[in-house]
């Protein structure tokens, strides 16, 4: 099944975008942020507080969009593997998958 979880209700969409819109504000103020402070992107997600976001599932991505924020900011590649291994020590160890099938 392509994407990140179920599907979603036609009359839940609108606040399902909100609330992605809202996320994706925060991760861009974070990485603006965390490069005006001279922080790499695993540490301004270190110090970053989650907020509403705290029981998403997958909280780690919030290392990996930082790492592409700081990318495009900065006009250059994005470094899959420091990305990913940095999100493993956010998390403290491995990263988990959320499976969703009906």
């Amino acid at each position: 099944m392509p994407g990140h979880g179920p599907l979603v209700a036609r009359d839940r969409l609108d606040a399902v975008l909100a609330d992605h819109d809202r996320y994706y504000r925060f991760v861009l103020d974070v990485a603006a942020d965390g490069q005006q402070q001279g922080l790499s992107p695993l540490d301004a997600a270190q110090r970053a507080d989650l907020g509403e976001f705290a029981a998403w599932d997958d909280a780690e991505r919030l290392v990996l969009n930082l790492h592409r924020a700081y990318a495009d900011a900065g006009g250059h590649d994005l470094d899959p593997g420091q990305a990913f291994l940095d999100a493993i020590t956010w998390n403290g160890g491995p990263l988990t998958t959320h499976v969703c099938c009906t």
